[in-house]
């Protein structure tokens, strides 16, 4: 996330100004390829090196400044995991301090960038990309050497170009390096299918964040900003649609990340699996954004469910109140713990904690009274086995979801409620059809656009939970593969929403 300009502190060359630090760039996908050519005919033992200059090139577009916060961060984390590494196993208190004071100073920065948003500081300060993602791997990084699950690095550069990465380092996936690591220096060869995937896969990624996500941002925008003037039908509506913008906005990115790592043989962490396909809350969170999810159930749930004072307090509810009190102690803790750090993960107003206590009650309760809930069913006679209730639960979690984009979208609690009062006492139904609905920048063609093109990309959802597209599509003959491609990239370029006109927005995770 950048504040003020990127470019002040340091004079860039016209290259790099056309080129900048996003995807949305025609000049971002020819300095793809032209990184894929060099990747390709220089030796397979210096391939890596080709991806540690092109990151760097990518990332010095948002200015020197970040470049060597994120150096710094590579330097720090690079020589505490040789300490962690190289103390003997007697040594543990030693390397404890060392893994404990190198997460506090990477904690420290990045808590700092988020309080200078918050506060409004006035001095000048450009706030790295990407800081919250490649923070927590460079964490994770140095807990599983700490743990023995990983080995230290020895080189400084590979390291670095962990942390670099660029397909993922404006937006994740939150990598681990025991994972990535290793494929980013193995120097892979030129495949021509998993190239070819690549391509496909940015390409889809571009379709939901130009076609539906910057087209539904238009609309959604307006909503929230006029809210004053709109009744609950339309408020509804834009939360919704908000839901939708937010989805293929953040898995668009991923899409095209996934794709253009493709395209160098490297696999990234898959860090979706269509959420809104989810029957309850927990299932959507290990749907969505399933990176942070796991780093947070590695690096937060796990340790503090087996930590000694949670353990001992577990042990003195057990003796007084029974063993569900125990259970449930032993469950709400560390999900409250988890949830009240994701909320500040995403932001750090009270909206945010609001929004992160909502989903943590939301999952302990679900959790906690699983029990009486699958009781309750029973009692209904509701067959659960039955595809109309698998429905109902699918858009229960997609309502859940919506609801939540109107605790933080409008970004104060205030609005918050005065809409949430708009929606159970002034619905205004009739606005759906007098020609309010269409004046909030989408027209009635456009809304029937952005609905079909919602419905396409259900259907491909739908298809690439029981089988593979991009296989199908790969074993057409090579004409009709090349026409769909075509047909497939034109779609996007007449009906993405960009140019001078309008301006593609930055992807939403940017800002985390």
């Amino acid at each position: 996330m950048v504040t003020g300009n990127p470019y002040e502190a340091f004079s860039f060359s016209e290259f790099w100004d056309m080129l900048d630090a996003t995807f949305l760039s025609f000049y971002f996908i020819l300095f793809v390829f032209v990184l894929a050519f060099l990747y390709y005919v220089l030796p397979g033992k210096v391939r890596w090196l080709v991806l540690l200059a092109g990151s760097v090139l990518f990332y010095s577009t948002a200015g020197i400044h970040p470049l060597i916060i994120i150096v710094l961060t590579a330097l720090i984390t690079w020589l505490a995991a040789l300490f962690i590494a190289s103390d003997a196993k007697k040594e543990r208190r030693k390397r404890r301090l060392i893994l404990s004071s190198a997460v506090l100073v990477l904690l420290a920065a990045l808590v700092f960038g988020k309080c200078y948003i918050l506060l409004e500081w006035k001095f000048h300060y450009i706030i790295p990309l990407g800081i919250s993602y490649y923070t927590f791997s460079a964490i994770g990084y140095l807990a599983d050497v700490y743990w023995r699950k990983d080995t230290a690095e020895q080189n400084f550069l590979k390291l670095a170009l962990f942390l670099l990465y660029f397909p993922k380092i404006l937006q994740g996936p939150i990598a681990r390096h025991r994972n990535l690591g290793r494929k980013l220096i193995q120097g892979h060869r030129f495949d021509y299918q998993e190239f070819c995937f690549g391509m496909q896969l940015a390409l889809w990624g571009y379709f939901k964040k130009l076609v539906i996500a910057d087209r539904l941002g238009i609309f959604t925008s307006s909503v929230f900003s006029g809210y004053q003037s709109l009744g609950g039908a339309v408020t509804v509506l834009g939360a919704a649609l908000s839901a939708v913008q937010l989805y293929c906005d953040f898995s668009g990115c991923m899409d095209i990340s996934a794709g253009v790592s493709q395209m160098f043989g490297i696999q990234l962490e898959r860090n979706f699996a269509h959420p809104f396909f989810s029957r309850t809350a927990s299932e959507f969170w290990r749907r969505w954004h399933i990176t942070l999810g796991t780093w947070f159930k590695d690096y937060v749930y796990m340790p503090a469910v087996v930590s000694a004072p949670l353990i001992r307090l577990s042990g003195r509810i057990r003796k007084r109140f029974g063993k569900r009190a125990q259970s449930v102690v032993m469950t709400a803790i560390p999900l409250a713990a988890v949830w009240i750090l994701t909320g500040l993960w995403h932001g750090t107003g009270l909206n945010y904690l609001v929004w992160g206590a909502y989903w943590g009650i939301l999952i302990i309760f679900s959790a906690v009274f699983a029990p009486e809930i699958r009781k309750i069913t029973a009692w209904l006679k509701i067959n659960t086995n039955a595809p109309s209730w698998k429905y109902i639960q699918m858009a229960r979690t997609f309502l859940l979801f919506s609801f939540a984009r109107l605790i933080t979208v409008p970004g104060d609690l205030a609005v918050t409620a005065q809409m949430l009062r708009t929606v159970f006492t002034s619905p205004q139904l009739w606005q759906l059809s007098d020609g309010t609905l269409y004046a909030q920048g989408l027209d009635w063609r456009e809304f029937v656009f952005v609905t079909a093109m919602t419905g396409v990309l259900w259907f491909v959802s739908l298809q690439q939970e029981t089988c593979s597209l991009r296989e199908k599509i790969a074993g057409w003959n090579l004409i009709a593969r090349c026409a769909f491609y075509a047909c497939a990239l034109m779609f996007v370029l007449i009906f993405g929403i960009y140019g001078p006109s309008y301006g593609a927005g930055a992807f939403a995770y940017m800002n985390y």
